[in-house]
């Protein structure tokens, strides 16, 4: 790309609305409907979610380690709100030849703001612009963000010698100390990605451009784009107001069958023709519950519930699993088990409870897998809901050898309760979700998990970052270690709840 002048900042002063960003592009690109209320009622966002506030802050993080990676740079302090500051304190940064990377590098073209994770002076004639993500790998979206980036920059008069993704290599095994950067990051060239995706790329900003002229919101259907990539941060306001029988909430639904759902002139899950093709089993049946109120119970569902054995134990697991290691010994997304709750229900009915938490950064896994088979003892099954705990035990007998040949065995006396409710039993008022959380006030009144301080697991991940922080307060370690003692407790007691429901006669 020829090289032009640096822009002046100016910003909107020829399209006569507010300008892009890299991360209104990408708004823009999951639904133009999101994009327009970014820029035009961002205060209809949903509230940011503890799980999604600390996977940004846990990327946030990742950022700042990864410069070491590229040292004797400066950073660009300015934030959002004085971008055009930000830009004229990058044109003084990169006129400056003892500076070797610019950290949020801010630049404008064409009413586009971007900032850089990285800006590097390469070998080449240039600079290597570097987009740093929290993630083991590429993902689709990742061109179209670097590709925003490399226009904006080459248009602002940078040449950019080559546009890499750096992401966190979960090959890398800490051990414990300071981060080894060249070993914690791997890097990936997306250079020619970027460069062909960009015409198709300048076309939608072009689109997005008339979006954001209109005066009001595009009627944009919601659908499995709300979704995807990501959660859209609109999503409660797209779909307030709708039937909880949209057939948006079908499970398993795929692009084809929702836009064929569209194209009938079907919009409530109810009203699916019957003679509608390419529903699944399962869609059949959340059809067929919803249509007639009546819940489905699958005819060996009270057998399969009769085949699990006394003393029946309710088993979860929490586990950390940061993109920058916190345990000595582990890897970078390593799923960690850290704390175990354990219900027991005896065959006279009675129950009992106990459970492990771990209390510091030291190697959990090995007095956590000691405690955890002296409670499962020898006999009994073991109820989880999902796989995840099979995986777990798994990971442990091979994390702590010893162990192995009382852990390994565990895993035979697994049974699946997710499994046995999604192929054995559907409540109209599941609405189409199979969550421990949305199935448990349904057919448990009065349980759930609102009044807990800790909701779900990645919270809980966070909650035990906190709470072995050498620098925490006493006060807050006790605050954090009763939450996540409740949390993974109220996941026990709500199998076994269910449990309980499920083998009487009619649930």
């Amino acid at each position: 790309m020829s090289q032009l002048p640096l822009w002046d900042g100016a910003l909107g002063q020829r399209s006569g609305i507010r300008p892009l960003s890299k991360s209104r592009i990408a708004a823009g690109l999951q639904c133009p409907k999101r994009l327009y209320l970014e820029v035009h009622h961002l205060a209809l966002r949903d509230p940011l979610e503890p799980g999604r506030e600390a996977i940004l802050a846990a990327g946030r993080r990742v950022g700042v380690v990864a410069r070491r990676r590229y040292p004797g740079g400066v950073r660009i302090e300015e934030d959002a709100r004085f971008h055009d500051r930000a830009v004229e304190q990058t044109r003084a940064a990169l006129a400056d030849p003892r500076v070797e990377a610019i950290y949020e590098a801010a630049f404008t073209f064409e009413d586009v703001r971007v900032r850089v994770d990285i800006l590097a002076r390469s070998s080449a004639e240039g600079w290597d612009l570097i987009e740093v993500k929290s993630s083991t790998g590429f993902k689709e979206e990742y061109v179209s963000d670097i590709a925003t980036q490399v226009y904006v920059v080459e248009g602002s008069g940078v040449p950019v010698a080559r546009a890499m993704l750096l992401h966190v290599n979960n090959r890398y095994l800490w051990p414990g100390g300071p981060y080894d950067v060249g070993a914690l990051f791997s890097q990936l060239d997306l250079s020619r990605e970027a460069r062909a995706g960009m015409p198709r790329l300048l076309e939608r900003v072009g689109a997005m451009r008339e979006v954001l002229r209109r005066l009001e919101e595009p009627a944009i259907d919601i659908g499995p784009h709300c979704r995807k990539p990501y959660r859209c941060p609109f999503h409660d306001h797209c779909h307030a107001g709708i039937s909880p029988h949209h057939i948006s909430r079908l499970p398993r639904l795929t692009p084809k069958i929702y836009q064929a759902l569209l194209a009938a002139g079907v919009l409530d899950i109810r009203s699916i023709p019957d003679e509608f093709e390419g529903l699944n089993e399962l869609q059949h049946r959340v059809h067929r519950a919803a249509k007639t109120g009546i819940p489905f119970t699958h005819p060996t569902l009270r057998a399969q519930l009769a085949e699990i054995r006394s003393p029946v134990h309710f088993l979860d697991f929490e586990t950390c699993n940061p993109a920058l290691p916190v345990i000595p010994g582990t890897r970078p997304f390593q799923q960690v088990p850290f704390q175990w709750s354990d219900h027991v229900l005896e065959a006279d009915g009675s129950v009992r409870h106990r459970g492990y938490l771990h209390a510091d950064r030291s190697d959990p896994r090995p007095a956590l897998a000691a405690a955890l088979v002296d409670a499962l003892e020898d006999e009994g099954s073991i109820v989880v809901y999902s796989g995840f705990e099979g995986r777990v035990i798994h990971a442990l007998a091979s994390d702590v050898p010893d162990l192995a040949p009382r852990l390994l065995p565990l895993a035979g006396r697994l049974v699946d309760l997710h499994r046995l409710i999604l192929d054995g039993y559907y409540h109209p008022e599941f609405h189409g979700s199979f969550s421990i959380k949305n199935v448990l006030p349904v057919l448990v009144d009065g349980l759930g998990y609102d009044d807990l301080s800790i909701r779900e697991g990645s919270q809980a991940a966070l909650a035990f970052i906190s709470m072995t922080d050498p620098e925490i307060p006493a006060s807050a370690r006790t605050e954090l270690q009763d939450g996540l003692l409740a949390y993974c407790s109220r996941d026990t007691e709500a199998m076994l709840r269910l449990f309980q429901v499920l083998t009487k006669e009619n649930p």
